[in-house]
C-alpha cells in the first residue's frame, strides 16, 4: 500500500486499500510464499528477515539489495529497495551514488544520526522506513523533507524520548509505529496534522492524549495503544471513531476505558483487542455502538473482568469471540443464541467459566451449541 502498487480497478469494487491489501496478503499465505508465518486469529506475525527474502527472490529481483560490510560495492545504481544488515561508515558513503531508493528497512542493528541524515537527505522520494529495535535515540531535522513518505516504523527503540516536530509536516504519511517505545514521553501536539493517517501504533509515557491530538485523526482505521503504563483514558474527541476499524489496547495499567464519554457515537468498529487492562471489570457500555458492525472480538489477562455484559447479544456480525486468562469471568452474556453469525468461541485459562460450562449451570452450555467450532483449553 505504501507504494502504490495495490490495485483499485473496478474488480474490487469500492474496498478499501487496507482491505485489498489484506486480500493480497492472504492469497500469498495461502500460496506458501511468506515462510515463518503464524496465524493468530486476526494478526499475523511474520519474520522480517524472511519476508524481505521471500521478496527478493521472489518478485523485485534487481530492484531490492539487501545490504551488507562486503557487498556495498555490489550496489546497482537502480537499486529502489534497501534491507540493512549493517550501517557503517562505508556503507553510509555507499549511500551517496544512489538516487532512486524507495524504502530503508534495518532490524536490530545500531544506526547513528550521520546514516539517518545521510539516507532522509539523499533519498527524496523514500516511501517506507522500517527501522525497529535500531537503538535510535533521535531524528535529524532533514527527517522532516520526506514528503512522499507513507510507512514509518520506529517500534521497540526504546532509547526514544522525543519525536521531532517536523513529523507532523509528514502529509502522506500513512502508517505510523512507535509501539514499545516506551521511554517515548509524549506525541508531537500537532498530530492532528498528518490527514493521510490510516494506521498509528503507539507507546508513550503520557497520562493523557492531548487536546486535538489523535482524537481528531479523522482517517484512522487502525489504532493500537500498548504499554502505556500512565494512560488514564482514551481521547476525548470522537472524530477518530468514525473510520477506526481496528482498535487494539494493552498492557495500559491504569487506563479506564469507561472514563470518556462516548455514549451514543456511532461506531464502525470491525475488529477489538483488549488485553491486559487490570482497571477494567466490565466491557464500557459506549462499545454497544459497534453493535452492527464487530466481527472479531479478543479479550485477554483482564484480570478483573468478571462477566461479558447482556448486550453482547445484540452483536449479530460478530463471527469470532476470544477469551484468554479472564480468571474471573464466570459467565456467558445470555441470549447468545441470537449470534448467529458466531463461528468460533475459544476460552482458555478461564476456570471459572470453565467449571460453570462442564456443569452445565444456567443456559451457558445450551446457548452456544450453535456454533461450529467450540475450544476450551485450560492450563492448571
Amino acid at each position: 500500500m505504501a507504494h502504490g502498487i495495490l490495485d483499485q480497478s473496478r474488480v474490487h469494487g469500492n474496498m478499501e486499500l487496507e482491505d485489498i491489501g489484506e486480500l493480497y496478503f492472504k492469497d500469498l499465505w495461502a500460496r506458501s510464499f511468506f515462510q515463518n508465518v503464524i496465524d493468530y486469529g486476526t494478526y499475523y506475525v511474520f519474520d522480517m528477515h524472511d519476508l524481505i527474502h521471500d521478496l527478493v527472490q521472489s518478485v523485485a529481483q534487481g530492484e531490492c539489495f539487501t545490504v551488507k560490510y562486503t557487498n556495498t560495492k555490489d550496489i546497482s545504481e537502480n537499486v529502489r529497495h534497501l534491507a540493512f544488515l549493517e550501517a557503517g561508515q562505508n556503507v553510509s558513503t555507499t549511500l551517496q551514488k544512489l538516487n532512486k531508493v524507495r524504502t530503508v528497512a534495518a532490524n536490530k542493528i545500531d544506526i547513528d544520526e550521520s546514516f539517518l541524515h545521510t539516507s532522509f537527505s539523499r533519498f527524496k522520494y523514500l516511501r517506507v522506513v522500517e527501522l525497529p529495535r535500531c537503538s535510535l535515540q533521535v531524528l535529524p531535522i532533514s527527517f522532516g523533507s520526506l514528503k512522499h513518505l507513507r510507512l514509518l516504523d520506529l517500534s521497540y527503540n526504546k532509547a526514544i524520548t522525543k519525536l521531532p516536530t517536523v513529523i507532523c509536516r509528514l502529509q502522506s504519511l500513512q502508517t505510523l509505529n512507535f509501539s514499545r517505545c516506551e521511554n517515548l514521553e509524549e506525541l508531537p501536539s500537532d498530530i492532528s496534522k498528518l490527514l493521510s493517517l490510516t494506521s498509528l501504533w503507539l507507546t508513550a509515557k503520557q497520562t493523557s492524549f492531548t487536546k486535538n491530538g489523535v482524537g481528531c485523526l479523522k482517517s484512522l482505521r487502525l489504532l493500537g495503544i500498548s504499554i502505556c503504563s500512565n494512560l488514564t483514558s482514551l481521547p476525548r474527541e470522537t472524530g477518530y471513531l468514525a473510520t477506526l476499524r481496528t482498535l487494539f489496547i494493552g498492557g495500559c495499567k491504569q487506563l479506564d476505558l469507561g472514563n470518556v464519554n462516548y455514549h451514543g457515537t456511532p461506531l464502525r468498529l470491525q475488529k477489538l483487542y483488549i488485553k491486559d487492562l487490570p482497571w477494567m471489570v466490565a466491557l464500557p457500555e459506549w462499545f454497544q455502538g459497534a453493535a452492527n458492525t464487530l466481527q472479531i472480538l479478543i479479550i485477554e489477562s483482564c484480570e478483573n473482568l468478571e462477566a461479558l455484559p447482556g448486550w453482547l447479544a445484540s452483536f449479530t456480525s460478530l463471527t469470532k469471540l476470544f477469551l484468554y486468562s479472564c480468571s474471573k469471568l464466570s459467565s456467558l452474556p445470555k441470549g447468545m443464541r441470537s449470534l448467529t453469525s458466531l463461528r468460533e468461541l475459544r476460552i482458555i485459562n478461564c476456570p471459572k467459566l470453565e467449571r460453570r460450562c462442564q456443569r452445565n449451570i444456567g443456559e451457558d452450555w445450551p446457548e452456544i451449541s450453535h456454533v461450529p467450532h467450540v475450544f476450551f483449553h485450560f492450563v492448571n
